[in-house]
């Protein structure tokens, strides 16, 4: 019997012969751990040396290397091998990007030397040790570790591309889900995996690619041919077609696996989570800041905003005062808008307007270049940003950010149709908090939206911010509203 899938209208499946164990790529963290110590250790030992050859054996206190001390070194070379351990690095090989690997090894790697100084330095486990000696040690060992990273992961990409770690797999169950699967490793792994053959007990599979024999076929093939995975692309509604199959296959030393049913789906996000007491699902969407940077970003809106809030507080004081001496009505402006989750705030401004009742219709006029409703103080205000400095206490309260999309008023209307009306990505501006500043009113959005372009530009702009979050991004928006503010752009 032939025991090749006919694999026809799926075309480019790899056939490339076996040189090396698919599982050997899989050894390539246990390798990077061990280099990871040399390298450590080696550096402290070539950093030594140096020290001594230029400054004399008195540059360094010989007591350091005693006891605790020299314990404490030995301990910082492992421990920091098995925090940095990448037991994924020949997966991750596999798919390139290989300067961004370089880029979040290093990044973790100054982050946990710096909590490690930070220890060291306080409780005075290295203070024999000369600062110069620590600095160029964890200079030579991020060096020394990032090139034995970049050769391991050089070496499997040439071993990769030479064919000798093609990844054989076995598929269970002819049928469109099979199909799917065939095409989407063809087009994924790029001749990285060979398909020994679809195996199918039912007569017909229904699927384009024929099956290339039995169960009993393929339990025998094994017998005489390397195989790294068996997937199963059988309904998992119900154990009894499952289990017996999974029983039979157990007899090889092959890792057997149930295909989702959604693989080659074009769907958004692919990575499983779990739910309840550990039931995994597949996540589709999730919040766009999320664990430690929505830590992050709290406390970046709570300490800059109580600084920049005391800072100015002689400031609005002062506007206080103007506002209630220029004409009658409160000194705080409140109006509902939308914010996190499309829930509602009230969100705080000073008056700059004549007081007047709201309107019974709910409906919002928003403000035209000279209004003739804005005061005289108001002008002033408005044109320096001055009105919006209240919601430095929405950003205390936790109803708002420093930076974020900025809240549109409930109702608001443009070309007389609401922001939901005229784009269906308006309400993904609420997907976090609005704020005080934003990645739109730094790039020529700021002001009124009269028009329909106007309105899908600053969405555009509100949710390359939302993607692209970073503590230095909030940074770089707050300098620039500064520029912003003081050119006075758009600002009536």
């Amino acid at each position: 019997m032939n025991l090749v899938a006919d694999t026809s209208g799926i075309s480019g499946i790899a056939r490339t012969p076996r040189k090396w164990r698919y599982d050997y790529v899989r050894f390539a963290g246990v390798l990077l751990f061990l280099f990871d110590v040399m390298s450590v250790l080696l550096a402290g030992w070539a950093v030594t040396t140096l020290y001594v050859s230029l400054l004399g054996p008195a540059a360094i206190d010989a007591g350091a290397w005693s006891d605790h001390e020299g314990m404490a070194l030995g301990a910082a070379a492992v421990l920091g091998a098995l925090v940095l351990y990448d037991r994924r690095l020949g997966v991750r090989a596999r798919r390139g990007r290989i300067a961004s690997m370089l880029r979040r090894y290093a990044s973790g790697f100054l982050a946990f030397a710096s909590a490690s100084l930070v220890i060291a330095l306080a409780s005075d486990t290295l203070a024999g040790l000369p600062r110069g000696w620590l600095a160029a040690c964890l200079g030579l060992s991020l060096l020394l570790t990032s090139i034995t990273r970049l050769l391991l992961v050089r070496k499997i990409r040439l071993l990769e591309s030479d064919g000798a770690l093609t990844e054989t797999i076995a598929v269970v169950g002819a049928g469109a889900l099979a199909d799917r699967l065939i095409r989407h490793l063809h087009e994924t792994r790029r001749g990285a995996v060979e398909i020994v053959g679809v195996y199918d007990d039912a007569p017909a599979g229904g699927g384009a690619t024929r099956a290339a024999g039995t169960i009993a076929d393929l339990i025998e093939l094994a017998k005489t041919r390397t195989i790294d995975w068996i997937v199963l692309t059988m309904p998992c509604t119900d154990e009894d077609p499952l289990g017996p199959v999974v029983e039979r296959l157990e007899a090889l030393a092959v890792p057997v696996g149930l295909c989702p049913e959604n693989v080659g789906l074009e769907l958004p996000w692919r990575n499983v989570d779990y739910v309840g007491d550990g039931v995994p699902v597949m996540l589709l969407a999730d919040r766009p800041i999320r664990r430690w940077s929505a830590v992050l970003k709290s406390l970046e809106d709570i300490v800059l905003g109580a600084i920049i809030t005391i800072m100015l507080l002689p400031v609005l004081a002062f506007t206080a005062i103007a506002i209630k001496i220029d004409s009658r009505g409160p000194i705080i402006f409140k109006q509902r808008r939308h914010t996190y989750n499309n829930r509602e705030f009230e969100v705080y401004k000073f008056r700059t307007m004549h007081w007047a009742p709201a309107p019974a219709s709910g409906e919002l006029k928003q403000t035209t270049r000279n209004d003739d409703r804005v005061t005289r103080v108001g002008r002033f205000l408005r044109a320096s940003s001055i009105d919006e400095l209240p919601q430095l206490f929405n950003v205390l309260q936790g109803d708002m950010s420093l930076v974020g999309p900025r809240p549109h008023a409930v109702n608001m209307r443009t070309e007389n149709r609401l922001g939901w009306e005229i784009t269906d990505e308006y309400a993904h501006r609420h997907r976090v908090k609005p704020g005080m500043t934003g990645w739109s009113q730094v790039n020529g959005c700021r002001g009124a939206t009269d028009t329909v372009e106007q309105l899908r530009r600053r969405v555009e702009l509100d949710l390359y911010y939302i993607e692209h979050w970073s503590l230095a991004f909030d940074l770089k928006i707050l300098a620039l509203t500064v520029k912003e503010v003081l050119k006075g752009t758009n600002a009536y």
